[in-house]
Parts: structure tokens; sequence; C-alpha cells
């Protein structure tokens, strides 16, 4: 019987502190990194085909990261639409063999 097992990006990190929901946040955090943006700027995933980055797919997949963690105290205003929102991706794990494609 063939393995079912799966290397997801989000398995090779560790969970920001303030998560509150895991699942949410690693389901994100496995579509942002699946739609990393190319030299170019443009989305790398095939699903994408020229779309210009962020693609849709990231834009939610960072705002389910968001979501999936504690409210925190912006210091810009809620008007400001800065790119201050955007999610930072950790780093990878010491010895986790994840390598960049």
């Amino acid at each position: 019987m063939p393995s079912a097992s799966h290397n997801y990006p989000s398995q090779q990190v560790g969970l920001p502190e303030n998560v509150t929901d895991p699942l949410l946040w690693r389901l994100g955090f496995d579509v942002a990194r699946a739609h990393e943006l190319d030299a170019s700027g443009r989305c790398g995933n095939l699903g994408c085909p020229d779309e210009p980055g962020p693609c849709p797919a990231r834009r939610q997949a960072e705002r389910a990261m968001r979501l999936a963690q504690q409210d925190t105290v912006r210091e810009s205003s809620p008007a400001d639409d800065s790119s201050s929102d955007e999610v930072r991706m950790p780093q990878r794990v010491p010895g986790s063999g994840l390598r960049a494609a």
C-alpha cells in the first residue's frame, strides 16, 4: 500500500507564539509557500500563469495566517493600508531538510 504521508512546508517550521488556530495557520503557510513570487515578481505557481504577484491565492493565504493569530496592536492607523500587514514567513527549523525549489 502506498504511503499517504506528504511533505508540507508548514511541518518544517515552528508556529509563531501568537497562533490560536494552528491548522488554519499551517494551511495558509503551505498555500503561501506554494505561491511565492519568482525573480520577475510574478507568482511562481503553475496554477497562476503570468499572474502578477502577489496572486489572489497568496493574498488569501496571508489573510488566513493573520486570522489564525491573536490580534496584535498595530502601530499605524486602521485606515493606513500599507504593506505592514504582510505576513512574514518564518525561517525553517534547523535540520528539517526543507530545500528551496
